[in-house]
């Protein structure tokens, strides 16, 4: 989750210094720090989790900013308590005696939600057996190193709402987390430049809505129509953006009802 804040001319150098003079005085290999020509970036860390990053920064059209980027279900976790009540403590020494706009609770009272994930994660599914679809999605892809495929993308990284299906367990291993599930699949929603102000999270509309599933062994027995074969294939390899940008307006309106009928039963 990120919450951004504008900052003024005068704020924005202040907010430098802060971030500097984190990083001057730190002593936890937890804190790292980067300087640009534009800006400052803070990260903290508790051995490979991630907990929050804060960023100040200027873009092209001279808008200033304060971000805090927050991990909160790691942050919940008892064993990083240590290193985030660390992390508060230094923070609030050395920005204690600035403008209250820098603090975290500013932030969740008059900053706005530039980033979101929301995830669901779904224990027993065949990763193999399902086809996510929207209605009017135009872009998407399937992350693929040779014959090895991975996370689906239905939506741009660069779209308000962007849903990735992805096998979850593989995540943790790879990280060196014990996961005790033969299968765990996660479906994100990826919100981008919301508007809400953090204090109103909650009246954020439910962004599964939008998004089917399909169950592609159902999808692939409903007809052997040669067209309808070459469609599921192409979604299957390609991603259901793109095969459904490649049809007609008549066939994407019949495929879709297709794809409704073969809803996966474990999702919504």
């Amino acid at each position: 989750m990120k919450i951004t804040v504008p900052l003024n001319p005068d704020q924005y150098s202040v907010a430098l210094s802060i971030l500097h003079g984190i990083a001057d005085v730190a002593e936890s290999q937890n804190i790292k720090h980067w300087r640009a020509q534009y800006g400052s970036r803070l990260m903290l860390k508790d051995g490979l989790q991630s907990l929050a990053q804060i960023t100040t920064g200027i873009s092209k059209i001279q808008y200033r900013y304060w971000q805090w980027e927050l991990w909160p279900d790691h942050i919940r976790r008892p064993e990083h308590t240590p290193a985030w009540e660390d992390f508060q403590s230094l923070f609030h020494t050395l920005a204690a005696d600035h403008d209250p706009v820098y603090s975290l609770d500013h932030a969740m009272d008059m900053g706005k939600v530039s980033y979101l994930e929301i995830a669901r994660d779904f224990v027993g599914v065949d990763k193999q057996d399902f086809l996510p679809w929207t209605a009017h999605t135009k872009k998407g892809d399937i992350w693929q190193k040779g014959s090895e495929k991975g996370a689906i993308y239905v939506g741009s990284k660069d779209s308000p709402r962007q849903f990735v299906i992805y096998d979850k367990r593989l995540q943790l291993i790879a990280k060196g987390q014990h996961c005790p599930h033969q299968s765990l699949v996660r479906v994100e929603a990826r919100l981008r430049n919301t508007g809400i102000l953090a204090r109103d999270l909650d009246q954020i509309e439910d962004p599964f809505q939008a998004l089917h599933i399909a169950s592609l062994s159902k999808a692939r027995a409903l007809s052997k129509e040669k067209q309808w074969q070459s469609f599921i294939k192409n979604a299957s390899n390609n991603g259901a953006s793109m095969a459904f940008y490649e049809l007609s307006k008549h066939y994407r309106k019949i495929y879709r009802e297709r794809l409704t009928e073969c809803a996966a039963k474990w999702w919504n």
